[in-house]
């Protein structure tokens, strides 16, 4: 075993692509340009030619930084970054994670154009029972919890609010409750829901009346916080259905989180980044006055889109970055004068990661094994080499091929991980 339970990890700036010139030096190299070479020549490696194809190798990326030196003593910094001594034999993974695009949590509740398409099984549409009538003289009850990263942040809590509608006085002289339009029913609870200001700023909403149309207008697509209570907007000048017996509505709710963050200016490592790639989760529910959800059976709530976190941020990836070349003793300044940074290059660490861009990363995973070690026992440490690149790299992923094949090792193969298949949410039947 090794002395540690993890891999050593050092990251290569690779955004600039592989470099495939046979025979060059590492001094070739430019900022983004990533290699092989061969650690006896130290000149970039042919895995086609008679010396290459079965020999260990050194992977190196070019410099991110720009000067040298700082100051008269301190030198070197332009110097290639360089793994320890591959051998093809010693990989034990090599892998890509390809960047993936956040997802809103989208969720529907009533009869909306999701749950009326063909083909989509609900689990909570019960074959024979329709929609429930809201009935006039009564005041219904929705409680939407939201949970995530950003919602712990903003409360250190989870969130939830129960929003009630008045469905307002029966006709004099009726007999019985008789049901009312139910899009005034969903309106009221939309509008409490982006008036409360513990989920406003995390959810949008969308209004679906008897027709199955969403209440909007070319300058109030959805409903938010900033235009829910404007008097000109579709929902606040909604006329309702008389007769409204057996009509049914609908409304969409959708994580709508945007988190707050500085520029590369001011760009501190340990800012919280959580709230950047994890999506608002929603969850709905009719309830009672006493906030019991078990007497109603017949609201539908259902996903339309599962919440899809993001991945190959650049906001993970300068973070990655600033840490592996931490250990290789080029510390980020994140002291309060931030001149010092600029001294010592600290925003060549920046400007080398857009950290509002998505970055394809391949990790190579390897041993070094310990011969002599003072223990007496087999012992070897384990590196995890990881390379940030701005696409999928086909030259790259052929020579590493080529080279664990003509090793023997060709049990270790290219893992890809690629994303989920993005949702698309329906405003229109059909």
């Amino acid at each position: 075993m090794a002395y540690f339970n993890h891999a050593f990890n050092k990251v290569f700036v690779g955004t600039s692509g592989f470099y495939t010139g046979v025979g060059a030096k590492t001094t070739d190299l430019a900022k983004g340009d990533f290699t092989f070479v061969n650690p006896e020549t130290w000149l970039v490696a042919d895995v086609d030619g008679p010396t290459d194809e079965k020999c260990p190798l050194v992977l190196v990326a070019g410099s991110i930084y720009q000067n040298d030196k700082i100051g008269p003593f301190h030198g070197g910094y332009k110097e290639t970054d360089k793994s320890k001594i591959i051998n093809p034999k010693y990989i034990s993974r090599f892998y890509r994670v390809d960047p993936c695009t956040p997802q809103n949590q989208t969720i529907s509740i009533g009869t909306t154009p999701w749950t009326i398409q063909e083909g989509v099984e609900l689990e909570c549409v019960i074959p024979g029972v329709t929609q429930k009538d809201f009935l006039c003289g009564e005041t219904y009850y929705l409680r939407v919890d939201l949970k995530g990263s950003p919602v712990l942040r903003f409360l250190s809590r989870n969130s939830y609010f129960t929003a009630d509608a008045y469905t307002g006085c029966c006709d004099a002289g009726a007999l019985a409750p008789t049901p009312v339009d139910p899009t005034t029913v969903y309106i009221l609870w939309a509008k409490q829901l982006l008036n409360s200001p513990l989920i406003q700023a995390f959810i949008n909403i969308t209004i679906f009346d008897t027709t199955n149309t969403a209440v909007v207008d070319g300058d109030y697509p959805i409903m938010t916080k900033d235009n829910v209570n404007d008097p000109l907007a579709p929902w606040n000048t909604y006329t309702s259905v008389a007769g409204a017996t057996g009509l049914e509505a609908g409304m969409y709710i959708t994580g709508a989180y945007v988190d707050t963050r500085f520029g590369d200016c001011t760009f501190y490592p340990n800012d919280s980044v959580l709230a950047h790639v994890e999506p608002v989760k929603i969850y709905a529910s009719e309830v009672d006055y006493t906030g019991d959800p078990c007497e109603f059976a017949n609201l539908c709530v259902s996903n339309v889109c599962v919440p899809i976190q993001g991945a190959g941020y650049g906001e993970n990836v300068i973070r990655e970055l600033i840490l592996s070349q931490g250990y290789s003793q080029s510390p980020f300044y994140t002291g309060t004068d931030l001149r010092i940074r600029e001294i010592t290059q600290g925003y060549d660490v920046t400007n080398t990661i857009d950290r509002d861009a998505q970055y394809y990363r391949y990790f190579i995973q390897h041993s070094v094994p310990r011969f002599n070690n003072p223990t007496g026992t087999f012992d070897n440490d384990q590196y995890l080499l990881e390379i940030i690149a701005v696409a999928q790299l086909n030259d790259f992923e052929n020579f590493m091929a080529l080279w664990l094949a003509n090793s023997g090792s060709s049990c270790t193969e290219l893992e890809p991980f690629t994303c989920p298949e993005a949702c698309v949410v329906p405003y229109t039947v059909g």
